[in-house]
Order: structure tokens, then C-alpha cells, then sequence
């Protein structure tokens, strides 16, 4: 039977780009999270855990930031840096202690002593930071608020702090962002599933099966890093207009 020496395979006509149907299974992971892992839960925490601990530490730092940056002594930066030098401490180094001392204090498996935990470990860095936004205030805008007889307290929250609004938004945001994502401090002072945040979740999705074996349920890892940093990217987007004058201040101190 003479044939042709090369047989070309039917053509199917098609478009060049074919598009998947949309998979039935496509949010499994994001319904999951809530079905079998209590995300809600975890999310509230989160959200409640780096809100407080945001507010509390722009509060404190802002007062305490403009204390030392209105206080005339020679020996002012050596208090600074001093305070500064506190983050040198390795957290590692001190867990111990901290926990045996939130265990006295019966904060112990306690949001709010996470919260003040957390408080306590910004406030060095946040205090030197925001120090030098109120340097770059001129004392002379307060001077003129007193002689047209404004109060200490009302010049200060009138005047000067919403002059150093950007310096505050750059505190506020870091702050939330450092509570938001903190892991190894709330797996060491929280130990109930109802009071863990979203940090402590993502050791949910692992698996022990048996002879040690462990296995990594990526589908839920992902969606909770998409949940976990959808809030960060908002919140940036919002800010970010001070957060740019803000760094911009910084940089020239």
C-alpha cells in the first residue's frame, strides 16, 4: 500500500491560549482555615493582641519621646543610647526569667500580658526613634502657644503632636507590625488554642503522622499568609502618605 512517506497527526482548530475551567476546590483552603483550624479565632487575637499593643506604645513613647527631646542636661544621651541598648539584649537570653516572672504575676496564658510584653519590648527602640522627630520641632512654636496662654498639656496634644503626626504614623505602624508578626514570645506565654494569634496558627498546619513523620498542609499555609498579610498591606496603603514624610524626617535627623 503506497502512503505518504511522513503522516501528519490530525489538527485540532482551537484557540492558541486556552484558559482552565475554574476548579470547584479553588477556596477548599480558605473554607478550611475556619471549618478545622478556629482561624477566626486566631484572627481576633491578632488583630485585638497588635491594636493594644500599637496604641499603648505610641501613647507612651510620644510622651516619653518628647520628655527627653525637652529636657536640657549634658548627660541626655547617655540615658538615650542606654535605653537603646536594651535591644541589644537577645530575646533568647531572657525568656526564662520573663516567664517565670509573668507566672508571679498570674499573666501567665494571658493576652494582656502579651500585650504588655510586647509594650515593653518597643518602647526602647520607638522612644529613640520618635525622640528625634520632636527634635526637629522648633521650641519656639511652644513658647509662642505659652505666652498666648496655652497650657503645657494643651500645647503639646494642639500643636506639637499633630505636627509630628508622621513621626507618630511611622511609631503607630512599625509597632503594629512588629505585634502582628511576633511568633516566639506567644508560643512561650500562651498556651491555649483560644488564645493563640496568627503567628502560633501557621504550626497548626503541620501534621504528625506516625514514625515522626510531619507533614506540611501548604494549601492552608498559603491561605493563612494571605490573611496574614492582606491587613499589613492595607494598613501600609493608608499610612503610607505620613509614613514617606515620616521617613523622610527621619533620615535628615
Amino acid at each position: 500500500n503506497a502512503g505518504p512517506f511522513i503522516a501528519v497527526p490530525p489538527i485540532n482548530a482551537g484557540p492558541f491560549i486556552a484558559v482552565p475551567p475554574i476548579s470547584t476546590h479553588l477556596f477548599d483552603n480558605f473554607l478550611n482555615l475556619f471549618r478545622e483550624y478556629s482561624f477566626s479565632t486566631f484572627l481576633l487575637n491578632s488583630i485585638l493582641v497588635a491594636t493594644i499593643t500599637a496604641v499603648l506604645v505610641t501613647l507612651a513613647a510620644s510622651l516619653a519621646g518628647y520628655s527627653l527631646s525637652r529636657w536640657q542636661a549634658n548627660f541626655k544621651y547617655y540615658i538615650i543610647y542606654s535605653v537603646l541598648l536594651l535591644q541589644a539584649i537577645p530575646s533568647s537570653s531572657t525568656m526564662v526569667p520573663l516567664y517565670s516572672m509573668m507566672k508571679m504575676l498570674h499573666l501567665l496564658n494571658n493576652l494582656l500580658g502579651l500585650i504588655l510584653v510586647y509594650t515593653a519590648a518597643q518602647l526602647p527602640f520607638f522612644i529613640w526613634l520618635i525622640e528625634g522627630f520632636f527634635d526637629t520641632i522648633p521650641r519656639e512654636i511652644e513658647e509662642a502657644s505659652w505666652v498666648d496662654g496655652s497650657s503645657y498639656i494643651r500645647t503639646l496634644f494642639s500643636i506639637v503632636m499633630p505636627i509630628a503626626k508622621p513621626g507618630i504614623a511611622v511609631v503607630a505602624v512599625l509597632s503594629f507590625r512588629a505585634a502582628w508578626s511576633e511568633s516566639v514570645l506567644v508560643l512561650a506565654l500562651i498556651n491555649s488554642r483560644h488564645l493563640e494569634t496568627i503567628p502560633r496558627a501557621f504550626y497548626e498546619a503541620a501534621r504528625t503522622m506516625g514514625g515522626g513523620y510531619v507533614e506540611y498542609q501548604y494549601g492552608i499555609v498559603a491561605a493563612m499568609g494571605i490573611f496574614f498579610i492582606v491587613p499589613l498591606i492595607i494598613i501600609f496603603l493608608i499610612a503610607n502618605k505620613y509614613l514617606v514624610k515620616g521617613m523622610a524626617i527621619g533620615g535628615m535627623k
